[in-house]
Formats: structure tokens, sequence, C-alpha cells
């Protein structure tokens, strides 16, 4: 009995979808960061900074505080990738008809 109250959670919440969803979001998180630190990233550098400055390591001192703005606008820019992917990617699908 418990069993199948718990199968039927399992589909009344769709938890099956949910947790092959999540797995696939961390295995493309993984993905779009290393376009990010491997190819985007090496492209950036260059052109805003000198070859000599690693910008993931910049840290702005405010008094005491070491804030650091470079690892910040490195996970900036992997989130902006990553929304404007999924925009992309879920407006073709909810713009796909199926042919009849």
């Amino acid at each position: 009995m418990v069993f199948k109250n718990f199968i039927k959670f399992l589909k009344e919440y769709r938890i099956i979808a949910i947790s092959v969803a999540f797995i696939v979001s961390l295995a493309s998180l993984n993905f779009i960061q290393s376009i990010v630190n491997d190819i985007i990233l090496p492209i950036l550098r260059p052109l805003f900074f000198s070859n000599s400055t690693i910008w993931e390591e910049m840290v702005l001192q405010i008094g005491s505080a070491n804030i650091r703005i470079g690892s910040f606008l490195s996970a900036f820019l992997s989130l902006s990738i990553i929304l404007i992917f999924l925009y992309l990617f879920v407006g073709k699908i909810l713009r796909w008809k199926p042919k009849k």
C-alpha cells in the first residue's frame, strides 16, 4: 500500500521528470561554464585587460573589505549566457508545432 501511494506521488507531482531536468541542468551548467571559461573569457581578456591581468582574480578594496569583482563578473557572464541560451531554446520549443 505504501509503495503504491509512493508511485502515485511520483507520478502526480512528476518527480521523475523534475529529477531528469535537474540532472540535465547540472550537466548544462558545466558545459556553459566551460564555454565561458575556455572560449569567451580568453577572447575578452586581451580586449579589456593587459595580458598580465587575470581579471577573474581582480579585487576591489574598499576600506578593510575585499570585494572579488572579477569572480562576480565571471559568474554574471555565465548566468547571462545561460539565460540567453534558455530564452532562445525555450522560445523555439514554444513556437514549435508538430506536423500533422
